[in-house]
């Protein structure tokens, strides 16, 4: 089974940037800041990564022209996410937010269903209906005095998950074998050039980033590159675990994320309330528990 504890890795590490994402706009993107501003941080590290993947991959220009903007396409759809999830994280907690991404793959199957000539199994029929009703609960407002929906955050996060799914689909019709690190060079130059059209047309953001620059500036870039690096060795760690034991079984101990990033959460508000705060009384804390375990067992259903 040492095969589970390294795609445990994986989650684990998504987790802790999730945490750090938390962090950001708690600590720069609330008030006159903005979390868009932060967006564009992201963005550099879409131009710094393009420029690496660059220096290391050969014949990244021969593809055809159409995948190319396929790709940089996927890149400018990827700050929009961002974005929305930033947006997210200003009016929701991190561990009530994660479990969104799950939707992921529910759309994946969807759209690979239609674009891509794949087909639907009654398991991932039956535990995309689970999973639904697992984020349904969980964008429920336990903690006022009448039960509510939080659309806002709900709203956010369905568009966030619809887009990262297209996103995936894009790229893995456009991606051939061996042809990964080219196809992830157009998707980042994309990503910096929204990122740089956003600066030069969005006065407010851009504004915004040079205040935030201006108050922690060098802070916000380590802290971002650091959660980037931990999404990577994440990443790594599951293609890792791929390679050893059956795919679905991986992403099935992907799943667990949204659990482990409760406990994160939660021990990270006893522990460095700081960095993190979560409500934890039992009101919020059982049904966002309840809705987390039926998320899992939808994923049960998605990926076995």
């Amino acid at each position: 089974m040492n095969w589970f504890f390294i795609a445990l890795v994986g989650p684990f590490l998504w987790s802790i940037s999730c945490v750090v994402d938390k962090f950001l706009v708690e600590k720069f993107g609330r008030g006159h800041h903005g979390s868009g501003a932060l967006a564009l941080y992201s963005s550099l590290v879409g131009i710094f990564a393009a420029g690496i993947i660059a220096i290391f991959t050969r014949n990244i220009l021969n593809i055809p022209n159409l995948d190319k903007l396929l790709l940089i396409l996927t890149g400018m759809l990827s700050i929009t996410w961002i974005i929305l999830y930033l947006f997210t994280l200003e009016i929701e907690e991190v561990s009530a937010t994660a479990p969104w991404f799950l939707l992921v793959p529910i759309f994946g199957y969807i759209l690979g269903n239609i674009f891509l000539g794949e087909n639907l199994t009654t398991n991932q029929i039956m535990g995309s209906f689970i999973t639904l009703i697992g984020v349904f609960i969980i964008s429920i407002d336990f903690a006022g005095e009448k039960t509510k929906i939080k659309v806002k955050p709900a709203l956010y996060m369905f568009i966030v998950s619809l887009i990262v799914a297209i996103i995936g689909v894009i790229f893995k019709f456009v991606t051939i074998e061996g042809n990964f690190w080219v196809s992830s060079f157009w998707e980042y130059v994309g990503l910096g050039l929204a990122g740089i059209i956003i600066f030069i047309f969005s006065k407010k953001y851009r504004n915004d980033f040079f205040l935030m620059n201006r108050v922690g500036g060098l802070k916000i870039f380590i802290i971002n590159i650091t959660s980037e690096i931990i999404t990577v060795i994440g990443n790594l760690f599951t293609n890792f675990a791929i390679l050893l034991a059956p795919i679905t079984m991986v992403y099935l101990v992907e799943s667990f994320q949204p659990a482990i990033l409760l406990f994160l959460t939660i021990l990270g508000t006893k522990l460095f309330p700081k960095i993190i705060q979560e409500k934890l009384h039992k009101k919020v804390l059982i049904p966002k528990t309840i809705a987390i375990i039926i998320i899992i067992l939808g994923s049960i259903f998605l990926f076995v």
